[in-house]
């Protein structure tokens, strides 16, 4: 994925992210979360665009409710991807979609097809959403000990790298992310 000049930071409460981390690397199969946040955009005083979504809660999706669940792939029942998509329509929620790659540990990286489902799903999703208040879909992949970030740019309608996964604390900790 590329990068452009609109920088992509998500921010998770850690009390949010360590359960959710727990749930999804506790089976050696995928398994999926979606992460629901407000977004801002600002412009800092060298004129660079920043996306910030600040995660508000996780909703881990159930093994019951993917209609297919292997070491290599994941889909949830649409129904519930449904409910989660009204929700974000009627509360303004951003929308980042986390799954883990059990296999992978230090190095993770989306497969080719998630980004064949990026390109589909985020596109659904910015079509489908209000562009007031601002509101975006982006995508985590979980390793064991990395994680890969991929956000949709509303400017250009590409698929870029999250730049930064901070973790909120007591302190603030910047996850590293591999592209």
């Amino acid at each position: 994925m590329r990068r452009s000049s609109t920088r992509c930071v998500i921010r998770i409460p850690d009390a949010v992210w360590a359960p959710t981390r727990q749930y999804l690397l506790a089976v050696p199969v995928e398994r999926m979360a979606y992460l629901l946040g407000h977004a801002s955009v600002w412009t800092d005083p060298w004129g660079r665009t920043t996306t910030d979504i600040l995660v508000r809660c996780a909703i881990p999706v159930p093994d019951n409710a993917l209609t297919l669940q292997t070491s290599v792939r994941v889909d949830v029942d649409p129904a519930l991807t449904g409910t989660v998509l009204r929700t974000c329509y009627e509360y303004a929620l951003s929308l980042i979609d986390v799954h883990t790659h059990p296999f992978a540990d230090r190095s993770v990286c989306f497969s080719g097809h998630d980004e064949a489902n990026m390109r589909i799903t985020h596109a659904e999703f910015s079509d489908a959403i209000p562009e007031r208040p601002p509101i975006f879909p982006a995508s985590l992949v979980l390793g064991r000990r990395s994680v890969a970030g991929i956000w949709r740019n509303p400017s250009s309608g590409s698929l870029e790298n999250v730049d930064e996964l901070r973790l909120l604390g007591r302190s603030e900790n910047t996850l590293d992310l591999t592209h």
